[in-house]
């Protein structure tokens, strides 16, 4: 485990002799912001950083912020805001096409931002579960639309890395996808806690599945899926109504005492990011794997219905299947009305 001194020494060797292009999706608050602030530290600001949000506000303060480099210091550096709502896949693909139109590769895709409440279990527009558009389906277009241009980058000799910050380790055998409830929609919506629930535990599987599904077929590029942990952030709370309002306010007390600062949370996330080199890692709070799997060359996942076992190869703390990653991105690219590259 590495410690917070060991990560952060590690990170500050990182001085590509590039002008990296990072995106960062919720990087205007939380574990997203801080592992922005912190990234722009240790280029000094010489960097192509585009930060992808909701809050135009807190994005124009944190880019102001932002280390610059000094004058001709650096050539093709800025730091630039793209406004999304994240919940409709369709402002999704206009956010990755203003992408396309400013940079021709990308060298980082950092996805943090989420959503978590069992108060709200709405269907948005676009027909999605809430839950699963907010904490899966736009990370899977992002990769998608983006994917490209982070090939781009590895063909130029750079670093082409994926990471999705969300749930990671938490798939088991006795924990299989639910591949009768794609989307969360077949069975009945009865609870508001059992289906919100049900959705977040959805959506780190989904991710493992989607993750292992472009690792398979692009070997050379890293796609790591990591866990914060418990992080003290302005988000970081629990919203139960009704009778279990009261239980809420107690966890929300205890919460800020179990957790790290988004600045130390966002060194571990930058250590796993900075060192993993091809392949898919599922990654824990600390930055250590959890375990990890390189492909020689493209593959194509077969029908093996044995959870926890990537073609062929078992992963501790993954939670699909070979049949399970065929059958999440399937339905994925139905319900995200997404064409294969």
């Amino acid at each position: 485990m590495p410690t917070p001194a060991l990560a952060k020494a590690s990170n500050a060797t990182f001085r590509p002799a590039y002008v990296p292009v990072a995106i960062f999706v919720g990087g205007t608050s939380g574990v997203g912001q801080g592992m922005l602030e912190t990234f722009a530290r240790y280029v000094q600001g010489r960097a192509h950083i585009i930060v992808v949000g909701r809050n135009e506000h807190a994005a124009a303060d944190i880019i102001a912020r932002l280390p610059k480099p000094a004058d001709g210091e650096a050539d093709g550096w800025t730091h630039e805001f793209i406004a999304c709502d994240l919940s409709l896949m369709t402002n999704v693909r206009e956010a990755c096409a203003a992408i396309r139109a400013k940079v021709a590769r990308v060298n980082f895709l950092v996805m943090t931002a989420g959503y978590s409440s069992f108060v709200n279990i709405a269907i948005t527009s676009e027909g999605l579960d809430l839950h699963l558009a907010l904490r899966y389906y736009w990370r899977y277009v992002f990769i998608h639309e983006l994917l490209p241009l982070v090939k781009n980058a590895h063909d130029r000799g750079e670093d082409a890395k994926v990471m999705s910050v969300l749930g990671a380790g938490r798939g088991s055998p006795k924990r299989p996808l639910d591949l009768e409830n794609l989307g969360n929609q077949v069975k009945p919506r009865v609870g508001r806690f059992t289906v919100a629930l049900r959705s977040i535990i959805m959506s780190s599987g989904y991710t493992d599945a989607m993750l292992a599904h472009f690792a398979a077929r692009n070997p050379d590029i890293a796609f790591t899926h990591i866990h914060p942990g418990i992080v003290r952030t302005p988000t970081q709370r629990v919203d139960f109504d009704g009778l279990l309002t009261p239980l809420s306010w107690v966890i929300n007390f205890i919460l800020p005492f179990l957790g790290v600062s988004q600045d130390q949370c966002a060194e571990h996330m930058l250590y796993a990011l900075f060192t993993g080199q091809r392949g898919l890692f599922l990654v824990d709070r600390y930055g250590d794997p959890v375990s990890a799997h390189a492909f020689d060359a493209p593959v194509e996942l077969g029908n093996s219905e044995e959870t926890s076992v990537l073609n062929g190869v078992p992963m501790t703390g993954y939670g699909a299947s070979d049949l399970g990653v065929g059958r999440v991105v399937e339905h994925t690219e139905s319900a995200t009305r997404a064409t294969v590259a």
